[in-house]
């Protein structure tokens, strides 16, 4: 009788809440990343490992992925989502920690390290990530991240 209750009671919250909020809608973790890795004298550099982690407190969800950058240095992630009913229906503030290693000659480079407080889309700066990462730089820290990326000037 109790089981039949939960059922019931799970199927109207998903007719009553639409099915992707009953289930909890996608929450962006981590936004699309685009770079070009540089030397100091700004050309580009081929075939660098770059390894991305993050992490998400708020369910204790970790993740990896990795790429290598093309002979014009540029690279990518892709968007990283995550899901959970009660993150999408109770008010907190999200903490996902992101970093982007590059596995150079040198040894490991951080690149990219922040704390994303929201799920939005481009939620990391309020825009794309489009950086321009130096390989012979060391790590500055700036008030929205840390690491030796910066901002692609847009062509116009």
């Amino acid at each position: 009788m109790t089981r039949r209750i939960i059922i019931s009671a799970l199927l109207a919250a998903t007719a009553f809440l639409g099915a992707p909020m009953a289930f909890g809608k996608p929450l962006v973790l981590c936004s699309e990343f685009l770079g070009q890795l540089v030397s100091d004298s700004g050309q580009p550099v081929a075939g660098i490992r770059l390894t991305r982690t993050w992490k998400w407190a708020w369910t204790g969800d970790s993740g990896t992925d990795t790429t290598e950058s093309a002979a014009d240095g540029r690279f990518r992630f892709p968007e990283v989502t995550g899901r959970s009913f009660f993150a999408s229906v109770m008010p907190h503030e999200p903490s996902i920690t992101q970093e982007i290693i590059a596995e150079r000659d040198g040894g490991p480079l951080s690149i990219w390290f922040t704390g994303k407080l929201n799920y939005d889309r481009n939620g990391e700066l309020g825009r794309p990530l489009d950086m321009l990462c130096h390989l012979d730089r060391e790590p500055q820290s700036t008030r929205q991240y840390s690491g030796t990326c910066e901002e692609r000037t847009p062509q116009l």
